[in-house]
């Protein structure tokens, strides 16, 4: 179980009935032995969390409440969670305009892609609100580091900050930053060109050297890719390399 903080409240009976509101309940097996009174509450199958009060100091005013969480299963159910909503931002930002080596997607792509992402945000929304700052929480718990106190090991910190950086992505998807998937590198769109091309034209039954002499042209001059305009200057080595065939002496005449 992850580190504990505590917030001030007025009244206990309006916050139970609020605890109760939100469906949480007594847990008699959890930390009644050292006089704390626990209400618990399994968020998305994959964290637990607590509020407890001390039955010693319900005298005392304002009355003191912990919170603490738990993960389920040492973080395995968060972790798919986080999984899942990073594949979600993947496919949103893949179809996002302005990748290099493919068409832009179609709107109705990108508004399917942006609503499963906003339907993960509802379903989860009681988990994902115990990993944010709640400035405006009625239950006044504002400390904006708890979010962090959840994990008690750092695999399972690993899995919070996973969790988050994922969310945070989610949260903002119309500036999400596009970073190139590995075809867009120039050097792979280059080779993967190469292979296309020899392959094409062995097929026309070009030589080995024709090949490689009109695909050293075609790099030069830029003319390979028409959309990034990229000048390479390979050999004639290189290229057959790439390409996956040799030029023999006897293909050369």
């Amino acid at each position: 179980m992850g580190s504990a903080h505590f917030f001030l409240i007025k009244d206990l009976s309006v916050f139970l009935l609020q605890l109760e509101a939100r469906h949480y309940g007594r847990n008699t097996a959890h930390c009644e032995a050292d006089g704390w009174v626990v209400y618990s509450k399994t968020e998305s199958n994959a964290l637990i969390k607590h509020y407890s009060y001390s039955s010693h100091r319900l005298r005392q005013f304002p009355v003191t409440i912990r919170v603490t969480y738990e993960l389920v299963e040492k973080g395995a159910p968060l972790k798919r969670l986080a999984a899942s909503l990073k594949s979600l931002n993947a496919r949103y930002r893949k179809s996002l305009p302005g990748w290099k080596t493919k068409r832009d997607p179609g709107e109705k792509t990108r508004r399917r892609h942006w609503r499963a992402i906003q339907r993960f945000l509802r379903k989860h929304a009681a988990l994902i609100a115990s990993f944010k700052y709640q400035s405006d929480d009625q239950l006044t718990e504002g400390n904006q580091s708890f979010n962090l106190q959840i994990a008690s090991t750092p695999k399972e910190q690993t899995i919070c900050v996973e969790f988050i950086k994922a969310l945070v992505e989610a949260y903002t998807p119309e500036a999400l930053v596009r970073g190139h998937r590995e075809i867009d590198k120039p050097t792979i769109q280059r080779n993967g060109w190469i292979r296309r091309f020899a392959s094409i034209h062995r097929k026309r039954g070009w030589s080995g050297r024709e090949i490689a002499r009109e695909t050293q042209r075609q790099l030069r001059e830029g003319t390979w890719n028409q959309r990034s305009k990229l000048q390479y200057n390979l050999s004639t080595n290189t290229i057959s390399r790439i390409a996956g065939f040799k030029i023999t002496p006897m293909s050369q005449n």
